[in-house]
């Protein structure tokens, strides 16, 4: 049996003088959700915008702050502030509005289908700690059963949590990338 104590996890979150402390949390995920894509091949630019907003968001939320009370706005201006040059235009044509049909995961969808993908997929990369799926090129059907490998992963370690896609997510993603093939 083991009886040692669970270690802490401690979250530091630096706040820069004159800074509140969610603009501080939201530069701070998009930091790791930044650091999420640089090892991965590339996306299509409006997939990864959506994916980078998605990881940043569900970064936010381990910290308490909920990217999407304010229709996104702030994570939209803190994507866009440290944005590399080769997704500038997937970020400023990046739009968050409110799904018809809110998920478990979101009730704020992109308005463009791609986009919206990226955004549930970088959800799910965040929550699994996993970093391999922005790649989209072994199609549609390979690519959702590695979404599922990925959340099933986390699924060992927390048995009471729902980690997969639901079936309007997974049909808003698989929708997503046949339109790439």
């Amino acid at each position: 049996m083991n009886r040692r104590k669970p270690r802490l996890d401690v979250a530091v979150v630096p706040v820069a003088e004159g800074e509140d402390r969610a603009a501080a949390v939201l530069r701070k995920a998009v930091t790791a959700a930044l650091a999420a894509r640089a090892g991965q091949p590339g996306a299509e630019a409006r997939f990864a915008a959506g994916y980078l907003a998605g990881f940043a968001r569900q970064q936010a939320l381990k910290h308490g702050v909920d990217a999407e009370a304010d229709g996104g706005a702030a994570l939209l201006a803190a994507l866009a502030a440290q944005a590399p040059e080769d997704l500038r235009d997937g970020i400023a044509a990046l739009r968050l509005a409110t799904r018809p049909r809110p998920t478990a995961r979101t009730a704020l969808g992109a308005s463009d289908g791609l986009a919206d993908a990226g955004y549930l997929v970088g959800h799910l990369e965040s929550l699994c700690g996993t970093r391999r799926l922005l790649d989209t090129s072994r199609g549609v059907a390979a690519y959702l059963t590695r979404c599922d490998h990925a959340a099933d992963r986390m699924q060992t370690h927390h048995p009471t949590a729902v980690l997969r896609f639901d079936p309007v997510e997974r049909a808003i993603v698989e929708t997503a990338l046949a339109s790439l093939e």
